[in-house]
């Protein structure tokens, strides 16, 4: 199995379970049936998972592409540089798109002293897909040339 298939995995997995948490209080006051708060929710957080998944693999391919031009110095290195392309990939697209739906939904008001819900989700999936991506990152055969070997061409 490849880094992808782990990571679209840990993504929809990630995703159902937080479909799950957030309808879990609704499912134990026994407003609705279990079925419908409990599959539902998950079944629609894994796509969403699924999606944030897609993206971070198009961070881990930047990584990847920016290994063979500029070689990380060790395996620990790389797997930051690896985690970090991710992160910011999944943090800059979701952040469009809750920004786009905090404007449509008329939630934009600079005259209140609430902190908006939608920044702790942000922050939430950006430390997830880092971490995540930290402990998924493939290995790399290409290092950094050191200094002892820059002679050899």
């Amino acid at each position: 199995m490849d880094w992808v298939e782990k990571e679209l995995r840990v993504a929809a997995l990630t995703g159902a379970c937080t479909g799950v948490a957030v309808m879990l209080p609704w499912a134990l006051e026994g407003s609705m049936s279990w079925l419908a708060l409990l599959l539902i929710p998950a079944f629609c957080g894994a796509l969403a998972g699924l999606l944030v998944g897609v993206i971070a693999v198009g961070g881990g391919r930047y990584a990847l592409w920016s290994n063979r031009v500029w070689p990380a110095r060790s395996h620990r290195s790389w797997r930051h540089r690896f985690a970090t392309c991710t992160a910011a990939a999944v943090t800059l697209v979701t952040a469009a798109a809750l920004c786009w739906l905090a404007v449509t939904a008329g939630e934009i008001s600079t005259d209140t002293d609430e902190f908006p819900p939608w920044w702790i989700a942000q922050a939430a999936m950006t430390a997830s897909s880092y971490l995540f991506a930290y402990l998924l990152a493939p290995a790399t055969a290409r290092t950094a040339r050191t200094q002892e070997r820059l002679g050899e061409v």
